[in-house]
């Protein structure tokens, strides 16, 4: 495996990590792969390490090229350029599909938290679209009035808008960031899933994207796990960071869920029966 930085914008503070793994004379079925976009979470404020190369390791151990987006956080993130960063990435991956070994046509992003919202907002709105889109506790909705109300009473604004938009935004502004707004007969297909006791992105908001998807007769698959508070990642040791909170074993194989998705949606890989071929110049001369 390489693993090399690409770099996204001019003062090099938004990359792309590449973990790309190199044809093998031995493994020729599956020298050219699947990608995935992996796209940390943290608000839009930060972007999280636990939500980062675990995951990206994860689906490369699954067959996959793997990249994980440092996008735009806080106020440099203002005027929506996540998005922009996102379309730029994927636009990157495929435009370089023959270097990195990737299928063109298979690149699915996997966002968490924030980065779900931004895995979908690519995947409906981004001038480069993945072919799908993993969701992982997504915050596909992020304005509510109610949660307005709340901040304003604070004496604050909603910092996962403020963000994107700066203070200065007005509801129609804030209500258009959320993605539900967008599905319709073209949208991608859609893996997602999330979990009761969350509090932070909570079961009706992905609910309301998860309908959105029905009504517009689109392929989507969800896992609502009744346990687990928010930011599970790969739900174990990995990524529990030392907390027991965030091993939770029923919700740890979502993972393999979604490859399982991923095939059922883009091909099974070819398995047939054959016998065992030696290949030529695999042993060295001594």
């Amino acid at each position: 495996m390489k693993i090399f930085t690409e770099y996204l914008s001019d003062d090099k503070k938004v990359t792309l990590t590449c973990y790309v793994q190199e044809p093998s004379r031995e493994m020729k079925s599956t020298a050219v792969k699947p990608a995935v976009l992996v796209i940390p979470g943290g608000a839009y404020l930060f972007t999280s390490d636990r939500e980062a190369e675990p995951i990206a390791l994860s689906y490369a151990a699954k067959g996959f090229q793997a990249f994980v987006l440092w996008y735009s956080t806080g106020k440099r993130a203002v005027g929506c350029k996540p998005l922009k960063e996102a379309s730029k990435a994927i636009g990157l991956i495929r435009e370089n599909a023959e270097k990195f070994h990737v299928k063109p046509d298979q690149i699915v992003t996997c966002g968490f938290s924030a980065g779900g919202h931004l895995s979908a907002w690519v995947g409906l709105c981004g001038e480069n679209k993945p072919n799908g889109m993993i969701i992982c506790y997504g915050a596909t909705e992020i304005f509510s009035p109610q949660r307005e109300r709340e901040h304003a009473e604070k004496g604050e604004k909603n910092p996962l808008i403020s963000s994107l938009l700066g203070n200065d935004y007005s509801e129609e502004e804030a209500e258009a960031l959320n993605l539900s707004n967008y599905v319709n007969k073209d949208s991608i297909p859609m893996f997602s899933w999330g979990t009761v006791e969350d509090v932070l992105v909570t079961a009706p908001g992905i609910l309301k994207f998860a309908q959105a998807y029905a009504e517009a007769n689109r392929p989507f698959e969800l896992h609502l796990y009744q346990y687990g508070e928010h930011g599970l990642a790969l739900s174990n040791y990995v990524t529990a960071n030392g907390r027991k909170s965030m091993v939770e074993p029923a919700v740890e194989g979502w993972l393999d869920m979604s490859v399982e998705w991923f095939h059922r949606n883009f091909g099974e890989p070819v398995i047939v029966d054959k016998p065992y071929e030696m290949i030529p110049g695999l042993i060295p001369d001594e």
